[in-house]
């Protein structure tokens, strides 16, 4: 996990701006409660999902007209024509990056503690003060008579103050709370505050949780309201039981903040067909904040290297047949899934280069021999036209002798004594050479931040006859 990482939170960040953008200019003035909840929740769980998705191909090709072309990684030669490819120089950000994952995941834990110890309390809170059934749920009896209404889940929660109420007012109290527990309002509020704690950086998780308990209550109040002549009863109700700050996020007070906008909302006209027409334009705006979120990414040409994907390259025909010839220590059938072709696939000498010779991820055929010892293998592809416009494939192996590692040396070390900077490496005298080993070996020196990333050298001395390999590492202190 790294830069890709918080590429997708500013990504995902960035459909949330744009989903909030609309509702807040579009449809947040409309009545139609319903619809508005469906858009709030649709697009928040939208907004994780959409930079997860690959745009079409037209899109791209839109996007990224020329294909930026995906940088290459050196590559050294030696043996008896064998390849070995580095992993590419570490960023110079690399500690900065650590430091801001420890950063992030900590928020995400803080946030996750915050909410458990929420719902802890209010679960505490329904079980240690007296509660009656109330239809499908529990009404709490809390002891603080300051306390104001609000309810969780199922759990509607009363003070002896509102015992006060005439009949009436009671009525009307409990049945709107009820109401938020009949339409499941608190599972929105907990999909949001899921969703918050991965995003706790921005303020546009929190817009989303403020416009859904009002949507909520604008449900819940259309709800207990829809008999006639109620709203004016209602409404008094609603400024006699104002209330200040919420005990919890999680939970939907009677009267808390915005009583002036639910009153207003209670006479409010019904939306006209006319304005319910702006729910027309969110399918553009999905296809906007999709498109913004690919923008923020890597263009398609970088993720193409990326493990689980194929090589984009230019077909050239189908692959007929697929043979391969000297091959002993591994089956015809693991070479096959190494290659990761089959006849029928588009066939093409980049792609086919690609999968015998280096995958970053070294699920390559040349990785399986190399990281097992054969230093010196060495595998020779042969196309073969036929008149029906597909390639056979004749794939010829030289395995060659089996390496161990004789030596190891390091040059250019002058602070840094050469046993510590042995003792980072992965790989020791007398081991099976290894080239993914050798990958970690750079990695490792990189990240140490001893040494200047884009100045460390492999210089790899083989020999055939006798089946060893010195290994010099060149670096440059910082």
């Amino acid at each position: 996990m790294g830069s890709g990482f918080f590429w997708y939170l500013a990504a995902a960040t960035a459909c949330q701006g744009v989903f909030a953008l609309g509702y807040w200019l579009l449809l947040a003035p409309l009545s139609t409660f319903g619809r508005n909840r469906a858009y709030l929740l649709g697009t928040l769980v939208l907004s994780v999902a959409l930079p997860l998705v690959a745009l079409p191909a037209a899109w791209a090709q839109l996007l990224w007209p020329t294909g930026p072309a995906a940088a290459t990684l050196p590559v050294w030669h030696f043996g008896a024509g064998a390849a070995l490819a580095p992993a590419a120089a570490a960023p110079t950000g690399i500690s900065w990056l650590g430091g801001a994952l420890v950063v992030y995941w900590a928020g995400v834990g803080y946030r996750g503690w915050g909410t458990a110890r929420h719902l802890g309390w209010l679960y505490r809170l329904s079980r240690r003060h007296p509660r009656t059934r109330l239809g499908r749920g529990w009404l709490v009896q809390l002891p603080a008579p300051g306390r104001p209404a609000f309810s969780f889940g199922r759990c509607v929660f009363l003070s002896p103050a509102h015992a006060q109420l005439s009949a009436a007012d009671y009525a009307l109290l409990v049945q709107h709370e009820q109401v938020h527990g009949a339409q499941h309002h608190s599972l929105d509020l907990l999909l949001a505050e899921a969703v918050g704690w991965f995003f706790w950086f921005n303020g546009l998780v929190p817009y989303y949780r403020r416009q859904l308990r009002l949507v909520h209550e604008y449900l819940a109040d259309a709800a207990v309201t829809r008999p006639a002549g109620t709203r004016a009863a209602y409404g008094r109700l609603l400024l006699k039981l104002a209330a200040g700050p919420l005990p919890t996020a999680l939970v939907h007070p009677f009267a808390a903040r915005q009583v002036a906008r639910r009153i207003h909302m209670l006479t409010f006209p019904p939306s006209s067909p006319m304005k319910k027409l702006r729910f027309l334009l969110v399918m553009p705006i999905a296809a906007l904040a999709w498109v913004g979120a690919a923008l923020l990414g890597p263009a398609p040409s970088v993720a193409a290297g990326l493990p689980g994907t194929k090589p984009v390259a230019k077909a050239q025909g189908r692959i007929g047949t697929i043979t391969w010839q000297g091959n002993q220590f591994l089956s015809t059938a693991q070479l096959n899934q190494a290659l990761g072709l089959k006849p029928g696939d588009p066939y093409s000498k980049e792609a086919l280069a690609t999968t015998l010779a280096y995958r970053p991820d070294n699920s390559d055929v040349t990785s399986r021999y190399m990281d097992q010892g054969y230093l010196f293998f060495q595998v020779t592809p042969s196309a073969t036209p036929r008149p029906d416009g597909a390639t056979d494939l004749l794939l010829t192996i030289s395995e060659g002798p089996v390496a161990h590692i004789n030596s190891i040396t390091v040059q250019g070390n002058k602070k840094i004594p050469t046993a510590d900077v042995l003792a980072l490496l992965p790989l020791r005298k007398g081991e099976l050479f290894s080239r993914a080993k050798l990958v970690q070996s750079q990695r490792a020196l990189a990240e140490s931040g001893f040494f200047d990333p884009a100045k460390i050298g492999i210089n790899p001395q083989p020999n055939p006859a006798t089946g060893l390999v010195n290994l010099e590492y060149t670096v440059i202190e910082k």
